[in-house]
């Protein structure tokens, strides 16, 4: 897309000069407007056709000497050439051979060679004004001078006095040079005016306001949202000095201690205002101070929009109460106790064994609570390492670890403000991070790996255990203090072989999922399915679906296929493991002294860890969290 033409006017009092202009211009490139003018009406002139949208003024030698010292950038003048005066003289000799030259400023210097050179006496009058020019000919005439070399103003006085005048006229080369010059200063100038639109664009588009002062601390850029910010009107800011109500951003602060002030904090008026201000610093000097600044509510605005859009791609729920199936009055009463449990902010833990569906109720909880709109974040706390875990519940900042990401990294308890944060396996915790996670229930803050200040978070937190936490707490592995902050709201969920009235349904619906809807069993299925004890539970009994509806093909049942599939489940004995919630109810009838049940209950435990670790006592007081001497001594004193 070609440029539109550049727009030039020539000022001055010569229109000779301008016709010369006039001729050497390329109307491809310019577009020219000849106003005449003396020297006292060309800066009023001149400023009226800047105003206009020309870009720049070319003025004869007199005049474009005059606007320069009145105007500056952007005119341009029209050189005298010794060779163009040579050629004015050469004219006037022929008329007199005394002759006067106009000179604005100062006298022209080795003007002598050229007397001798024409043989005539050159008179120089030196004029600053048209009031000095009118006086200067008049005197040189009254020395008997009648004839001068200058502008067109110099021939009008000397006319008017009965002498001659001969105007200094320039060379085309000269003319062109001058051009040259015009154009590259409209280009510039261009550049200049699309370089600075385009940075208040910028400055008025960002959502953050800026401010630059310069060393007097006048302000020289002040954005429309800074002005909103700040409550200044924006016209009557940018040349002054720094309204009262932004001196309170500290601007004038850095400026004079020459040292930065990031994230800072400060109220100014009925507003926090998050403010960052750096010296501008050009070759060792501080030239000024930008700064930006921006409302602490809108950072908190960008951060629950990036927190919904996280929400969005990832920490959703897919599961809710409706999707619990059950005909049990067991599994009734638990799901009104859910329901119950969702109307309120206390936390919950969910004990049962693997396979009952503890995340099942926790999203239920969730999805039932004034909190269902916000994330939804699941943790297993045994499927990581501590430094890991530790690393993905309360993030870290930049530098806190080798390996740490490039601007640090925002942790899940961050993630899930103002949701639920679903602690799996909640008994693997380690010590240190059960001290963290207390602190994070009683004080609703966290702070980052590597990070000095505290970030306050509202997070629900839902926590489930197949273990037995009371047990760990006897054994020392577990807070008692975070245990009953734990548990201020408990479910229990029984296992599979304890909800025989619900084992056809879940067990249809199962088959359903597997084999989209078409395959069915029968009753004689369904009393092997209660007379199986289910250690895996759900999870165990939605597998043998999967592959029952695998194995059948397009056949919809098939008992001898189903009573083999069974067989195989066989091998599988409810012992007493891990994935067993042990009973923490007092038997009846008990003589022992609550001592000597401890100590038995703790003989066993020790037992228990020593049949784990082979009867390695070193791997065995590791996993008891006690020294190897303490372990000695407990296995004396009971005799093992």
């Amino acid at each position: 897309m070609p440029h539109p033409r550049l727009k030039f006017a020539f000022v001055s009092n010569s229109i000779e000069i301008g016709k010369i202009v006039e001729k050497c211009i390329d109307p491809r490139v310019e577009s020219l407007r000849i106003c005449l003018a003396s020297m006292e009406e060309a800066v009023s002139v001149a400023r009226t056709l800047l105003d206009d949208g020309i870009e720049v003024i070319l003025g004869g030698w007199g005049t474009g000497s005059f606007l320069i010292k009145a105007l500056g950038h952007p005119v341009v003048k029209i050189e005298r050439t010794y060779l163009d005066i040579l050629n004015a003289l050469l004219k006037a000799k022929d008329y007199d051979s005394t002759l006067g030259l106009t000179c604005f400023g100062s006298p022209i210097p080795g003007l002598d060679i050229i007397e001798n050179l024409l043989s005539v006496k050159v008179e120089q009058i030196v004029f600053n004004s048209t009031l000095d020019l009118v006086n200067g000919i008049t005197a040189a005439v009254e020395r008997g001078t009648r004839c001068i070399v200058g502008g067109g103003v110099c021939r009008d006085i000397i006319s008017s006095l009965g002498g001659r005048g001969f105007i200094v006229l320039p060379s085309q080369d000269t003319i062109i040079h001058a051009l040259q010059e015009a154009r590259a200063i409209a280009l510039a100038r261009r550049r200049e005016k699309e370089d600075a639109t385009r940075l208040t664009t910028v400055l008025q588009t960002i959502k953050e306001g800026v401010i630059l002062i310069d060393t007097d601390g006048k302000v020289k850029l002040f954005n429309e949202t800074a002005a909103d910010i700040l409550g200044i009107e924006l016209q009557r800011a940018i040349g002054h000095p720094l309204p009262a109500v932004a001196k309170a951003t500290g601007l004038l602060k850095v400026l004079e201690t020459g040292r930065p002030e990031t994230d800072i904090i400060r109220r100014i008026g009925n507003v926090n205002i998050i403010i960052n201000a750096i010296p501008v610093i050009v070759n060792g000097e501080n030239c000024g101070v930008v700064a930006t600044v921006k409302e602490a509510s809108r950072i908190q605005n960008i951060e629950r929009k990036l927190r919904e859009t996280l929400y969005a791609k990832r920490f959703t729920t897919k599961y809710n109460v409706d999707q619990i199936v059950h005909r049990s009055d067991s599994m009734a009463h638990l799901l009104s106790k859910a329901r119950r449990y969702a109307e309120t902010e206390a936390t919950v833990l969910i004990q049962g064994e693997t396979g009952t569906g503890k995340e099942l109720f926790a999203q239920s909880i969730h999805n039932l609570s004034k909190r269902r709109n916000s994330p939804f974040i699941a943790v297993n706390c045994s499927a990581l390492p501590e430094s890991l875990l530790e690393s993905e519940l309360f993030g870290y900042e930049e530098g806190a670890f080798t390996g740490a990401k490039r601007g640090g990294k925002i942790g899940l308890f961050e993630l899930a403000n103002t949701g639920t944060i679903f602690l799996d396996e909640i008994a693997d915790l380690s010590s240190s991070l059960q001290a963290k996670l207390l602190r994070v229930l009683e004080e609703k803050e966290i702070m980052r790996i590597g990070g000095d200040r505290v970030v306050p978070v509202d997070v629900r937190i839902i926590s489930s255990s197949y273990k037995d936490l009371w047990a760990d707490i006897l054994n020392g592995k577990f807070r008692m203090d975070l245990y009953f902050r734990l548990e201020i709201l408990k479910l229990i969920i029984p296992p599979l072989r304890e909800r025989l009235d619900d084992i056809p349904l879940i067990a249809q619906e199962c088959l359903n999922r597997a084999g989209n809807g078409t395959k069915y069993i029968g009753l004689a299925m369904l009393e092997q399915l209660k007379r199986h004890p289910w250690p895996g539970n759900i999870r165990e009994l939605d597998a043998l679906m999967t592959r029952y509806a695998t194995l059948l093909g397009d056949r919809d049942s098939d008992d001898r296929l189903f009573a083999h599939l069974l067989d195989e489940l066989g091998g599988h004995t409810l012992i007493k493991s891990k994935d067993t919630v042990p009973c923490r109810s007092i038997p009846e009838v008990d003589q022992r002294s609550l001592k000597q049940r401890l100590e038995d209950f703790e003989s066993m435990i020790i037992q228990e860890a020593l049949e784990q670790s082979r009867y390695n006592k070193k791997k065995a007081a590791k996993r008891l969290g006690i020294s190897l001497n303490t372990l000695w001594r407990k296995l004396s004193s009971s005799g093992t």
